[in-house]
């Protein structure tokens, strides 16, 4: 049982007048018996989320758990969490898309995503993978979203792979001087319809925008690991269909309009004035380079499988780019996401317009009749367009799609030519702009291309053109320096989120506006269920006390360690209580999807006592001891303040 912390303090002063500089030392020495349980926890460095894992390792240890922190680089500790599933608990910083409830991706045995070691033969596991996939088939809006609703209480309740910490109001600024922004959209589909009006502070030119975007992994859209290399792409390429934040399709992108024949086939127009950019080569290029229009076709890139290139204005996009953009993405062979379009069951160029092409959706390919597939619009507005010409080749090997479309061109060892190892880093699309130049992890230069069709993504307006003619996009490692970067002018936009004073200081400063939206980045700890104690065979063992009988042992020790943790705490001290508390694996941000009423983990020790006991584990808290030791130096005499917490803990196996 959990008995009441007694407190006691002793205070020695030494003291003396003038002024006192101090330093700061504390210790913490814990004495016990065995902790019932030892695990590790992970994340990323950087940023806040070590310091939600220390946090964690206090609260866990007043239930007994002792906790290792350990925090890797991030290529490093993404290959953990998603290939060796080296871990107890990770605490994982995600981007959820805000326009569709589907978590196949995340929480199914067979998923790329599954990062909690989820298999199905765990309890209630089967369930949930039916709801999420019937999820997906259902057209009604209320009766998914209560669907959505139930599974939500289901995976909180019965199974518990996480804890959801916090989601955020996004937060941002850009100088007073831009002009023609639409904080709804994304900044580079605004970025035809803005102009400077004069100067900001620091500005030196009208003609460039420097921004702070991270640095990208790579540049091949069929296996960019990272939502910073997305930002990239974006630019270099265009989505095959663009989507609106009223989660609505538009025909302002490279398909302008559609048929439907049913609910499972629809035919897709392109437009016929759209031209691949040059096959540029960049790899070696650099500032002083001469401009990319100077460099002669025979030192382009030649494709594949025969032989060309593009000068920008000799490769024609058509249909078949569409159909083999969607067919690589959809191929194992050539893409890490090939599970998520698993829902394509047949794709094909129209026989009479090289400009149209024919999709036949099936929203289960594991059935014998075809399913409807709700969110395939949002799916294609993932799609970036690639060039057939350089990528495809003339082998005939068949391989499959994950939806069973068959193909040919793809084959074992198509990874490994020049032109997709190319591809990765030095790709070329039919985007706004173009590559120029970049060294890695600082600096990445892009040209607005002259060959970009021109119609804007938010009104189908044409005679388009971006309003600067270079993006500078800079890789500065902490968010602070960016700050720094943007008051001094040297940066045209920065990020807010988690900066409570400067944004208020911001706010103020009629220099500049800030911008606001909720975030559909999401932070949460992970259980790894494959992990003994945490899971392992406790996700088999059934509880027996009255009452909790439809629980296992594992899912106790989890509910446990969820009471145990004090997310308004850690909020308040690291956030200033401006995060939003989540209580679910779907984002709040998606917000017709998201269910508050299920079971919320909110510090609870008497719960957490409750569900150890359950599981078999007695706590009986009346034998640790903290020791705080504080040392404040002055110029000419010292300031001891010694503290003593008197907190005795006993722990037992029963």
């Amino acid at each position: 049982m959990v008995r009441a912390r007694f407190v006691k303090p002793i205070l020695v002063l030494l003291f003396t007048t003038l002024f006192l500089l101090s330093v700061v030392n504390t210790s913490i020495n814990v004495n016990s018996k065995e902790p019932i349980a030892n695990l590790v926890i992970k994340t990323s460095g950087g940023g806040v989320r070590p310091n939600y894992c220390l946090y964690i390792a206090q609260y866990l240890r007043e239930v007994g758990i002792e906790v290792e922190i350990k925090t890797e680089e991030w290529v490093v500790f993404l290959g953990q969490i998603l290939f060796t599933h080296n871990y107890d608990l990770a605490v994982v910083g995600w981007s959820l898309n805000l326009f569709s409830p589907d978590m196949r991706g995340v929480y199914t045995e067979t998923s790329p995503e599954n990062i909690c070691g989820i298999t199905n033969d765990i309890p209630y596991i089967n369930q949930s993978e039916e709801m999420l996939q019937e999820g997906i088939t259902i057209l009604e809006l209320t009766e998914r979203q209560q669907l959505y609703f139930d599974w939500q209480k289901l995976i909180m309740d019965r199974i518990l792979p996480i804890l959801p910490l916090y989601t955020t109001m996004n937060y941002w600024a850009l100088w007073s001087n831009t002009k023609g922004y639409d904080s709804r959209w994304g900044l580079y589909d605004n970025l035809p319809y803005m102009s400077w009006e004069d100067y900001h502070f620091g500005q030196k030119s009208l003609d460039e925008l420097n921004l702070d975007e991270g640095y990208w992994l790579s540049l091949n859209p069929l296996n960019a690991p990272d939502a910073a290399s997305y930002r990239f792409i974006s630019l270099i390429m265009d989505k095959l269909i663009i989507w609106s934040p009223d989660n609505q399709p538009l025909r302002s992108g490279p398909i302008y309009d559609w048929e439907k024949f049913d609910d499972f086939h629809y035919k897709f127009f392109l437009r016929e004035n759209m031209f691949w950019n040059p096959s540029y080569n960049v790899s070696l290029r650099n500032e002083n380079s001469p401009e990319l229009s100077s460099i002669p076709s025979p030192e382009l890139m030649f494709g594949l499988k025969n032989d060309e290139f593009s000068d920008g204005t000799n490769q024609n996009i058509k249909a078949k780019d569409a159909v083999f953009s969607i067919l690589a993405l959809a191929n194992e062979e050539v893409s890490d996401f090939s599970y998520y379009f698993n829902w394509i069951s047949d794709l094909y160029v129209d026989e009479e317009d090289e400009y149209a092409f024919h999709l036949i959706i099936d929203g289960n390919p594991e059935t014998p009749e075809k399913e409807v597939y709700v969110d395939f619009w949002y799916d294609l507005s993932l799609i970036s367009l690639i060039p057939e010409f350089f990528l495809n080749s003339t082998d005939i090997t068949i391989t499959q799609t994950s939806g069973g479309v068959e193909c040919s061109g793809f084959y074992p060892g198509i990874l490994s030519t020049p032109q997709w190892k190319a591809f990765d880093h030095t790709p070329f699309g039919s985007g706004m702009y173009q590559l120029d130049y970049y060294f890695k992890n600082v600096l990445t230069v892009m040209t607005r291309s002259p060959y970009w069709f021109g119609v804007g993504r938010l009104n189908n307006q044409e005679n388009m053109v971006p309003f600067v003619e270079t993006l500078n996009l800079r890789v500065i490692p902490d968010s602070t320096s960016s700050i720094t970067e943007f008051r001094a002018g040297k940066l045209d936009l920065v990020w807010l989120t988690g900066f409570t004073s400067e944004r208020r200081q911001m706010e103020i400063d009629d220099r500049m506006t800030v911008y606001s939206t909720l975030s559909s980045g999401y932070t949460f700890m992970i259980f790894n269920l494959a992990r003994p104690f945490i899971g392992g065979t406790n996700n088999y063992e059934w509880l027996t006390s009255e009452g909790k009988e439809v629980y296992t042992k594992g899912v106790a020790i989890r509910k446990a360690i969820s009471y145990s943790i004090d997310r308004e705490e850690m909020n308040d001290v690291l956030h200033n209580g401006e995060y939003i508390i989540c209580h679910s694996p779907i984002v709040p941000g998606l917000t017709y999807y998201y269910y508050n009423d299920v079971i919320k983990y909110n510090k609870d020790l008497k719960k957490a006592e409750e569900w150890l006991i359950a599981a078999g584990y007695d706590i009986e808290v009346d034998g640790t001891t903290f020791e705080l030791f504080t040392t404040i130096i002055g110029i000419s005499s010292i300031l001891v303040i010694q503290g003593y917490i008197q907190r005795r803990k006993k722990i037992t196996k029963s």
